[in-house]
């Protein structure tokens, strides 16, 4: 199968599945919203950043070596993927100590302190799951990681909808997240078996190995991690746990939306881009260009879209009026999110080329620029501040990355295909604002709709790729098609 066609391949399963976890999380999102409240969902989400900021002392950038190497050489998948999970194993033990310690030290209630303890119980079996999901991208291949996460997302929310409704608390709502990941990851390992040898047992030289290779892509995601949800941390310290909820509820939308770059650029670029880097410099430069207007087509009118509805949005999932102190910080996060986007593919770029140590640099700088700013503004200006810092700290590490990205792998062509994308959703902003009284169930599929037709009158796809992706669909079905050789 070429490139393309598992490219179009992967592609499609990951559409699927990421429809499917998208709508079953918007659900849960607006369960949550509905029967915790403000200070309920704020204190769940809280949890829940710190769950995200010490899983990447467990994660310590040995995904991205797995990927990287395996995509290189298969071989390594078995070896790699042992030595992994134990010290993941191990330094879940101390990241669990460290969050039970800062918890103490930072005074939280009871209940918050038992509800971030238990949360954080899935800080191991998060990081086993993405060392499984880290091997089938290496492989290139998507299906059954993409089954598990369906299973995690899909049992996190019928069962915590169940215990909303029976009268349950954030803490059994925080059981049922740990519960759901290991149900997933269990999934993964159990085909992933059927795929890799794993007969390789753990010794000193492949860890000291992994732990070398992984620094500088820990640096960065530890950094990262800091500047991603900090302002959840010190939103609960300098206001009051309201305002962490109206925060929390448009970030969660934010994050819901982050499957975008997830699919494109981790999943499916990064293996190939880190295949390309060591070849053609041609084929790196295409893979590239045509993942970054991947990104840009349909980035562009999904961050438009957010932002001229960010009320109705917030009114139809969350229900409650005091909700809508929400908007503001939401219309923010939808202008990051765009950024956010465009930063993915161009990280993804310079990790394949084995440059992440510039990524060390930009996490550093955006680490400083975030804290700062946020201590000095959310007293002032509480969660909009927060968002506000978040749009100003993608748009600094995009500056940063553009810079250090070789200008042989950045397309002429991305730009171009920037500008229609942004003229169509001009024409759809404009139509979503003539119709701002309708209903959003209307609104939605007005302005797609719009925006599909001012892309097909500024040719926003050239022809070339619309016959490419055809013939590679064809070529996919002529593959599972074609009887099997004895």
């Amino acid at each position: 199968m070429s490139t393309l066609e598992r490219a179009v391949s992967n592609s499609s399963i990951m559409l699927v599945s990421q429809l499917v976890t998208w709508t079953a999380t918007l659900v849960l999102t607006a369960a949550l919203g509905r029967y915790l409240g403000d200070v309920g969902f704020g204190e769940l989400y809280l949890a829940m950043s710190f769950g995200v900021i010490f899983s990447v002392l467990v994660e310590f950038g040995l995904d991205q070596q797995l990927v990287r190497a395996v995509a290189r050489d298969r071989t390594l998948a078995g070896t790699y993927l042992v030595n992994s999970v134990v010290i993941k194993a191990a330094l879940s033990v101390i990241a669990y100590a460290l969050i039970v310690v800062l918890i103490q030290l930072l005074g939280y209630p009871a209940e918050l302190k038992r509800t971030i303890a238990v949360y954080s119980l899935i800080l191991f079996v998060n990081g086993v799951s993405a060392s499984c999901t880290a091997v089938y991208q290496g492989f290139e291949r998507v299906f059954h990681s993409a089954i598990g996460m369906v299973i995690e997302k899909g049992f996190v929310s019928i069962v915590a909808l169940i215990l909303l409704i029976d009268g349950h608390g954030i803490t059994a709502i925080a059981g049922v997240f740990v519960v759901g990941s290991l149900l997933g990851a269990l999934w993964k390992v159990y085909f992933l078996r059927r795929m890799v040898r794993i007969t390789a047992s753990s010794d000193i030289s492949t860890i000291r190995k992994l732990v070398i290779g992984a620094l500088p892509f820990f640096l960065y995601w530890a950094l990262g991690a800091i500047y991603y949800r900090i302002d959840v941390v010190l939103l609960s310290k300098l206001t009051d746990a309201t305002v962490v909820g109206w925060y929390a509820a448009a970030y969660r939308l934010f994050d819901t939306l982050v499957f975008l770059p997830s699919m494109v650029s981790t999943v499916i670029m990064f293996p190939i881009l880190a295949r390309l880097a060591t070849g053609s410099r041609a084929d790196l430069r295409l893979a590239m260009g045509k993942g970054l207007d991947v990104i840009v087509m349909l980035g562009v009118p999904i961050c438009t879209g957010l932002f001229m509805l960010a009320e109705p949005i917030i009114q139809l999932i969350y229900g409650k009026p005091e909700f809508l102190n929400a908007v503001p910080a939401l219309r923010l996060l939808s202008v990051g999110l765009f950024l956010l986007y465009v930063n993915s593919v161009l990280a993804v770029a310079l990790v394949s080329l084995n440059q992440e140590r510039k990524m060390t640099v930009v996490a550093a700088l955006a680490t400083i620029i975030n804290l700062g700013l946020n201590w000095l503004l959310i007293p002032h200006f509480q969660h909009v501040a927060a968002a506000a810092v978040t749009v100003v700290t993608e748009l600094f590490i995009l500056c940063y990355l553009g810079a250090c990205t070789p200008r042989d792998l950045l397309a002429r062509s991305s730009l171009i295909v920037f500008i229609k994308a942004s003229a169509a959703a001009t024409i759809m902003a404009t139509v979503l604002y003539a119709l701002e009284d309708q209903s959003i169930l209307l609104l939605v599929p007005v302005g797609g709709l719009t925006y599909c037709v001012s892309s097909l009158v500024f040719r926003l796809v050239p022809v070339e790729d619309v016959r490419t992706f055809r013939n590679a669909i064809e070529a996919r079905r002529r593959s599972r098609a074609a009887p099997a050789t004895p």
